[in-house]
């Protein structure tokens, strides 16, 4: 009982200590999604070694995996509450081409990468799909779409680690070397309006407890993220019992129905203009995504990764993630896109909202800033979608 109450604990404290200590070296390098990753990995790691020594110790994987499936459920719809998808029709011809070359890259690259290598993988189809979703979304919809088509936690826990180290690399590379290497390919960017229209839009990824102020508005908003999530698991469970209602595959039928059911719920949300000017809906969702990421990571069974093919993954990941900015470049040249628009649109893609004010500010050109974060809420809302469409295309294939 005392270990239960610790692991809630700690399930709850360290996502919010993330947040709170968020300026913190690695933590800028890696992300908080990727420092939740780290802890809940040590956490696992050190219950595999206790266990090693001959001491007996196992946290509770109810409450790991079922905390980590509420926590994304009702985290989804609370980050898409503050994405302002309106403004998108705010974005000049120049944004709006890049952020499509790059989904088409994406999803180019991806296929073929799939039909080659990706295929001969353990669930390489899942993966391939849970791919497109992180490179045009972010890290929620990679685990979204492993959730839908049922990966087990140690696999998502791999993939998301896959990414977390190509990831780092990948920035890096980004905000040092790729703008001199870019501006001879596309040239230096000249005087251009990258929106059409003033837009009133705030940076929503800047996370800081300090700001987050309780309200009525803010009760309510999470209220309805939780109804949206307990309306999506009925529809799930009811899909169930309809098709027979098989002892021990309630969950293959609740949880992929419930995920794409927020995520619909949450872009709905989005359009209401007292929903989405809620403060702190974003904080919140972020804190739920830290909970769910730490929850799965410190239920991971390391006896189980042992003998797993890891470098699989690292290199699937990383063909992607490369090959597809490549053809971004190259369809960035014949759609005439400059050098700044293409990284930024890449890195709104490839690594979601959070991300963009960094690039910008290496750039030093802030009228980006805003067409980037635009072009990740964009992101969110599409990602998972299309990588569960091109999923069941995948699985068709193996």
């Amino acid at each position: 009982m005392v270990k239960d109450i610790l692991q809630i604990i700690l399930i709850f404290v360290v996502p919010y200590l993330l947040i709170r200590f968020k300026d913190f070296k690695l933590t800028k390098i890696f992300g908080t999604i990727g420092m939740a990753y780290f802890f809940g990995l040590v956490v696992a790691g050190i219950v595999f070694t206790l266990n090693k020594l001959n001491v007996e110790f196992h946290l509770n994987t109810d409450i790991g995996e079922i905390g980590s499936f509420a926590a994304i459920a009702i985290g989804i719809p609370l980050l898409l509450f503050s994405s302002n998808l309106k403004e998108a029709k705010k974005l000049s011809k120049m944004v709006l081409k890049s952020f499509i070359a790059l989904i088409i890259s994406v999803v180019f690259v991806t296929t073929i990468v799939f039909a080659v290598y990706g295929h001969t993988l353990f669930e390489g189809d899942a993966l391939s799909a849970s791919a497109i979703g992180l490179y045009t979304g972010g890290t929620p919809n990679l685990n979204a779409i492993a959730n839908i088509f049922g990966l087990e936690t140690e696999l998502i826990a791999l993939a998301n680690l896959s990414d977390i180290i190509i990831g780092a690399v990948f920035y890096i590379f980004l905000l040092l070397l790729a703008k001199p290497l870019i501006d001879k390919i596309l040239g230096k960017p000249k005087k251009s309006n990258y929106l059409i229209e003033e837009s009133n839009i705030k940076n929503t990824e800047a996370f800081n407890f300090k700001d987050l102020k309780t309200s009525k508005r803010l009760f309510k908003s999470f209220l309805i993220a939780i109804g949206m999530t307990a309306i999506s698991a009925g529809f799930g469970i009811l899909l169930w019992m309809m098709l027979g209602a098989e002892q021990g595959k309630m969950l293959d039928f609740l949880v992929p129905i419930m995920l794409i059911g927020v995520t619909i719920f949450g872009i709905l949300g989005s359009f209401n203009k007292r929903i989405r000017e809620t403060e702190g809906t974003n904080i919140l969702g972020h804190y739920l995504i830290l909970v769910f990421s730490f929850s799965l990571a410190s239920s991971v069974d390391f006896s189980q990764l042992i003998g797993s093919d890891f470098s699989s993954l690292v290199l699937l990941y990383g063909i992607i993630t490369v090959g597809s900015f490549i053809v971004h470049i190259g369809l960035a040249k014949l759609l005439k896109v400059d050098s700044d628009c293409m990284i930024v649109t890449a890195t709104a893609g490839i690594y979601g909202p959070a991300f963009v004010p960094a690039i910008t500010k290496q750039l030093k050109n802030d009228n980006l800033t805003v067409p980037g974060l635009i072009c990740g809420s964009i992101g969110y809302a599409l990602g998972t979608f299309l990588g569960v469409g091109l999923g069941l295309l995948f699985s068709l294939l193996m």
